[in-house]
C-alpha cells in the first residue's frame, strides 16, 4: 500500500502553489480522506471503474477481438447490455 501512495504523491500537480511540496502532497491528501468522508460513494476513477466495470470491459473487449464483427460498436455494446452482472437479461 505505501507504494500505491509513493504513486500517488508523484502524480499531483508540481505547480499546486505549495512553496513545499511534501505539504502540497499533505493537503491534497487530506481534502481527498474529506471529501470520501463527506460523501462515502466518492472514489478516485480508476477504482470506481475497476470495481464497476473493467471486467465486464475486458471480456468484451476480448472477445470483440475473437469475434472481428462488421459493426464493432455494436457488437461491443450488445456484449456489455447482455452480460450487465447488475441487470437480468
Amino acid at each position: 500500500m505505501e507504494h500505491l501512495r509513493r504513486q500517488t504523491v508523484r502524480m499531483i500537480d508540481p505547480e499546486s502553489g505549495y512553496d513545499d511540496p511534501d505539504e502540497g502532497n499533505r493537503a491534497e491528501e487530506a481534502v481527498i480522506i474529506i471529501s470520501n468522508k463527506i460523501n462515502p460513494r466518492a472514489k478516485p476513477t480508476r477504482n470506481y471503474l475497476n470495481d464497476n466495470a473493467s471486467e465486464i470491459i475486458l471480456k468484451a473487449l476480448y472477445e470483440l477481438d475473437q469475434c472481428r464483427p462488421d459493426n464493432p460498436v455494436e457488437f461491443f455494446a450488445y456484449y456489455l447490455m447482455k452480460h450487465n452482472p447488475k441487470h437480468n437479461n
